[in-house]
């Protein structure tokens, strides 16, 4: 896994962590193993509006992405305070990297991998080292574009092919990345002028270039 060393700001754990699940038993489960490790008073709330919490969360999303955005939880991830530590769980299909882009330049935050049998003993080292504001984030959730042009990218046009390959309108990059519409018209440009993608009208090159992303 990827750890950053901890960052100025972090909020200290006086606060017991509140567990937002989308199963309850599965946040039950999750809940005893934390009091067992040091975390007494922990809570489980089922399918809760978060975004207003000043208290360490531990998130598990539904696994699937139409239940992920059905359920408005990429809506609630993004609006999550950006001084809250927080472990969210979650299958490597749901773009919840995407969701935290913000939260992962200022908070400690750790993306684990719900697939993963050894993912629950994990949790309650990811959540002490956010709460240092540190950052752990399973290498599934760190992009990989799976073409040898991306190696040409520059930072700022990995960040927009990032969004764009989640589904996010030029005009959302835009409001995500704070940038105008018209620099994100050019980053795109040059992500498919790199990607080899020409402007052929039978073929939508969003669709692909996102395609190859996922890959």
């Amino acid at each position: 896994m990827k750890r950053e060393s901890g960052r100025d700001g972090a909020i200290s754990a006086a606060a017991p962590p509140l567990i937002v699940s989308w199963d309850p038993l599965a946040g039950e489960l999750f809940r005893g193993h934390l009091e067992a490790e040091g975390f007494p008073g922990t809570a489980v709330v089922a399918d809760h509006d978060f975004a207003e919490s000043s208290t360490p969360l531990v998130v598990l999303p539904p696994p699937s992405y139409a239940e992920y955005l059905g359920g408005a939880w990429d809506t609630r991830l993004r609006g999550v305070p950006l001084d809250v530590p927080i472990v969210v769980l979650a299958r490597p299909t749901v773009p919840v990297r995407a969701a935290l882009q913000l939260n992962l330049r200022k908070s400690g935050v750790a993306l684990l991998d719900a697939g993963r049998a050894s993912t629950v003993a994990a949790v309650p080292s990811a959540l002490r080292m956010s709460l240092e504001g540190g950052q752990v984030i399973d290498p599934l959730f760190i992009p990989s574009t799976g073409v040898q042009t991306s190696s040409e990218l520059t930072p700022a046009e990995l960040r927009v092919y990032e969004l764009l390959a989640y589904g996010r309108s030029n005009k959302g990059i835009a409001a995500e990345l704070f940038l105008s519409e018209r620099t994100v018209e050019v980053h795109v440009r040059k992500i498919f002028s790199k990607m080899s993608l020409s402007d052929d009208r039978s073929m939508n090159r969003r669709v692909v270039a996102a395609s190859l992303f996922q890959r």
